[in-house]
């Protein structure tokens, strides 16, 4: 007996010397004596924030506080410390390719029929502020996912200096990526997208969301919206809607994929000609510009198309004629005109006219004292 025990005792030893002498696995992937890699960012940020040690780069201004609740009443109009109304303006040509070196006094600018006289002026390619608002509701998504592998080649016109933030929408919008100028956490975002939750659309919200978050960053900013047009389900009214969208002055530029699904024979109803007038009026009286691709191919074409309008655009400056502080909506209409005050008349290389487009905002409200 006393043998057994004493063999028992060694065995025991034997096996305490081998846990001591031998350490413990670790996870797989895992880095000896190494903290878990990645950032803990905060979740109440809303801009990047520099890493300790580093020395601090200047960033544009971007809201920091998230947004509780939107209030239809609270129509954003001309601050009240001036009457200075800024209004961005494209000119592109059939194709929608930006027309430049337009000067200052080839502008006549209208605010309900009067002539204004433009105080400020500036052209030239300009840093862009982006957000992809992408439409991901559990309804069409096979073919939303169409549009949505071809944003991944928006990435492909963005420059150094640009910012691009993601956001998804269905019930609700979630802000996949805050604006940052990394193109691998862009496409990061977009890869997040790959199950659909509810099938319900809130565009009207969706944009209203976007539109009241981007409305203090300053410089070149608009909304790229990849969406079907339809809302089913909306706390806004799309009068609503688009009473924020006329007021505002970030440019809305819808990616419509209902022509994906005409294609196929599945979107050919009223409520899809309602949608697609709807967006175009929501593009016309921010400033933007709708496009309804009917094949993948065309997508590239169009982001390009819209990284130019973005980056050349005019900035107009005037103080209106009319002083008073109605709060009511003024009519605005821009012009081209030559030296003489005639309209002008723009002709390509070979000598033959040009036509163009004006592209600007439909108003603005003025504010009500």
């Amino acid at each position: 007996m006393m043998r057994h025990r004493t063999h028992l005792q060694l065995a025991i030893l034997l096996a305490c010397g081998c846990m001591l002498a031998f350490p413990q696995p670790r996870c797989f992937g895992q880095a000896p004596d190494q903290e878990p890699a990645g950032p803990k960012p905060n979740v109440d940020e809303t801009v990047i924030v520099p890493k300790k040690n580093t020395e601090p780069t200047p960033v544009p201004v971007k809201p920091s506080q998230p947004i509780e609740k939107i209030n239809p009443k609270d129509i954003y109009s001309i601050s009240a410390s001036t009457n200075l109304v800024n209004l961005d303006v494209m000119v592109v040509d059939n194709n929608g390719n930006p027309i430049p070196s337009l000067t200052g006094k080839n502008f006549k600018v209208y605010d309900d029929g009067v002539p204004q006289a433009v105080s400020n002026f500036g052209t030239g390619e300009a840093p862009m502020t982006i957000c992809l608002l992408i439409e991901f509701a559990n309804r069409w998504w096979p073919y939303l996912m169409l549009a949505l592998q071809d944003a991944y080649d928006f990435i492909n016109f963005m420059q150094a200096k640009d910012w691009v933030a993601v956001v998804d929408f269905d019930l609700k919008p979630e802000i996949r990526q805050d604006f940052t100028q990394d193109r691998y956490q862009v496409r990061a975002a977009l890869d997040s997208l790959r199950i659909p939750g509810f099938s319900e659309i809130c565009l009207y919200d969706a944009l209203a969301f976007t539109l009241d978050r981007m409305k203090d960053i300053q410089g070149r900013k608009a909304i790229v919206a990849i969406v079907t047009g339809k809302d089913t389900f909306s706390k806004l009214t799309y009068d609503k809607m688009l009473k924020i969208a006329k007021n505002g002055d970030i440019p809305i530029y819808p990616i419509s994929i209902l022509d994906f699904m005409n294609v196929r024979g599945m979107a050919g109803d009223m409520t899809a000609i309602q949608a697609r007038n709807e967006l175009n009026y929501i593009a016309k009286y921010s400033g933007g510009q709708a496009y309804f691709p009917r094949f993948e191919g065309e997508l590239p074409s169009d982001y390009q198309q819209i990284a130019g309008q973005i980056r050349t655009q005019y900035s107009l400056g005037f103080v209106p004629t009319n002083p008073s502080r109605d709060g009511k909506y003024h009519k605005l209409k821009v012009e081209l005109v030559d030296d003489q005050g005639n309209p002008l008349r723009i002709v390509n290389q070979k000598g033959k006219n040009v036509k163009y487009t004006i592209v600007a905002r439909d108003g603005y409200y003025a504010p009500k004292s």
